[in-house]
């Protein structure tokens, strides 16, 4: 009898899962993992990715290719694994600095006809391009994201994100977000994004309006310390999660993302044109 391709599919990420857990034996049901993009641990974020990317969007793989292939080498992949099932749970695709560029900056050009000094300026002049991460994807697959408008999954691609930040001193973020998910992070976790001047929502990569945002890491910080205690607990001293989500030695991932990022200055003035 002919095995089915889904069940090879589930046994290759399962074995991948393995190998992921195979040092740690984590005891808990979730576990975060944080790979480069040339880590096998990274397809596991890739699979979640385009699962949901063409459930959501309809972006194909090939789409994603062309979109994202470029931007491989700055690219971080923050998962959550379910254990028991030995599958990837959520992921969230982050460009850190390196000479790729960042894709938000990049698409802004493109898709909304700015200029990346003009769109910069328009907010500050205190822009460090060396100090900020582009949350280039954030994907959850359809079975974790339950009633809740912020999940267990979510919550611990996010407690990551902002653990790594925290360690390695990122300054801003950028994105550009499907409009019911920014919605839904504004409503949930403390307005972490601000709009730029004069940049509206706009179709994009299948989404009927996405919209380009920037965020101050210290701001955000500093909003949830005061309003949110119990969520500034979580995202930025990384307690709360730990009886159901095992978490990455933060010091080796904040070292891992070191060693991946890189100046970005020598790509500035390569954008692709509108």
């Amino acid at each position: 009898m002919a095995i089915h391709h889904v069940d090879i599919v589930h046994a290759e990420l399962g074995d991948l899962v393995e190998e992921l857990t195979a040092i740690r034996r984590p005891t808990q049901p979730f576990g975060v993992y944080v790979s480069r993009s040339d880590e096998r641990g990274a397809e596991l974020g890739r699979f979640v990715e385009r699962g949901v990317f063409l459930e959501v969007f309809g972006n194909t793989s090939e789409q994603l290719a062309h979109e994202y292939d470029q931007y491989e080498p700055g690219s971080i992949f923050i998962t959550v694994v379910d254990h028991a099932r030995r599958v990837p749970a959520g992921t969230m695709r982050v460009l850190v600095p390196s000479p790729s560029g960042f894709k938000s900056l990049d698409d802004v050009l493109v898709g909304w006809g700015v200029p990346l000094p003009e769109l910069l300026a328009r907010v500050d002049d205190a822009w460090d391009l060396d100090r900020v991460w582009d949350l280039a994807t954030l994907a959850v697959a359809p079975e974790y994201r339950g009633e809740a408008a912020l999940g267990l999954v979510t919550q611990a691609l996010l407690q990551t994100l902002t653990m790594l930040g925290e360690g390695w001193g990122v300054d801003r973020y950028v994105a550009i977000l499907d409009l019911p998910v920014l919605r839904m992070l504004q409503w949930r976790i403390g307005r972490p994004f601000d709009a730029f001047p004069g940049v509206e929502a706009r179709e994009y990569l299948g989404s009927v309006q996405s919209m380009p945002v920037w965020g101050s890491r210290r701001a955000w910080s500093d909003l949830l310390a005061e309003r949110d205690p119990v969520l500034h607990e979580l995202f930025f001293a990384g307690r709360g999660l730990e009886p159901v989500i095992s978490t990455p030695e933060w010091d080796e991932a904040v070292a891992m993302v070191a060693s991946v990022a890189t100046s970005p200055s020598a790509s500035i003035t390569r954008r692709r044109e509108p």
